[in-house]
């Protein structure tokens, strides 16, 4: 990867070469994927990001970790190459930032593996590289975070498909090449409807869920997708459920939606 190249995986992903300034606490993946790394790791979060509980801090993790699992898609569709994201290479840092904690991520070596095989063999390739970060760094991290939190693993899995939605959409879009935005498409198309469950260790597919739409809050003729999962923002000081929760009812929506309008209306008057 060149330059430009190196500095879009930080503008996208949050995810560096070397340590990002102001980390306050950095972790080493792989010590992560034991109960005891976790358990400081978690102890460290919780009270940046102000959760009332682990289970809200596990959640946000997973918001985090999707950046890293789009990371994926997107430098083997764009790039057809994929960095070393094994725990043994991935450093996950706390810094805080303006009342919240963000979560970013450095590598120990930037590797970069590329893709040999030629477009014939390019599917085959594409399937081992996604199994491969669900199986040896996805997947451990969630379970090991799991076991600590309490929050159930589907919880977890169910963290990425609302922001792999949204960003595939607007990756896409913004690309010029026909055949990357194709490909892009048909490289998820294959993570949520055809890498097989076993992969994330689940009964399904965490990615292969029935996307559900909503009135927008700003705009009565818009429609915007609600999450997969609960967030868990709630369970954190001073939050409450997001307008696009599931877990809330379609009449406290309503309410929602006309407390904003009329915010909105009385701030323009």
């Amino acid at each position: 990867m060149n330059e430009a190249q190196i500095k879009e995986f930080g503008v996208k992903f949050d995810l560096y070469p070397a340590p990002p300034d102001g980390a306050l606490h950095s972790f080493h993946a792989l010590d992560l994927v034991q109960e005891q790394g976790m358990r400081v790791f978690v102890d460290s979060y919780r009270p940046l990001m102000k959760a009332l509980d682990d289970k809200a801090a596990a959640a946000y993790f997973g918001n985090w970790m999707a950046g890293i699992a789009l990371a994926v898609q997107y430098s083997v569709a764009c790039y057809s190459s994929i960095l070393d994201l094994s725990p043994s290479n991935l450093n996950i840092h706390l810094i805080p930032a303006d009342g919240y904690c963000r979560v970013a991520f450095s590598l120990n070596e930037w590797k970069l593996e590329q893709m040999t095989l030629g477009e014939q063999g390019r599917e085959a390739w594409r399937n081992e590289v996604l199994a491969r970060f669900y199986q040896e760094t996805a997947g451990p991290l969630f379970r090991s975070i799991s076991q600590v939190s309490g929050l159930p693993l589907g919880e977890l899995w169910g963290q990425l498909p609302s922001k792999f939605n949204y960003y595939i959409e607007i990756f896409a879009a913004a690309l010029t090449d026909t055949a990357l935005r194709t490909r892009m498409k048909e490289d998820y198309d294959y993570l949520k409807d055809e890498m097989p469950a076993g992969i994330f260790q689940m009964a399904r597919n965490p990615f292969h869920v029935k996307v559900r739409r909503i009135e927008s809050l700003e705009d009565p003729e818009q429609t915007i997708q609600m999450r997969n999962r609960c967030c868990m923002c709630y369970r954190t000081e001073g939050g409450r459920l997001c307008y696009s929760c599931p877990r809330m009812k379609e009449d406290e929506r309503a309410a929602r939606r006309a407390e904003f309008r009329s915010e909105m209306t009385s701030a323009q008057g």
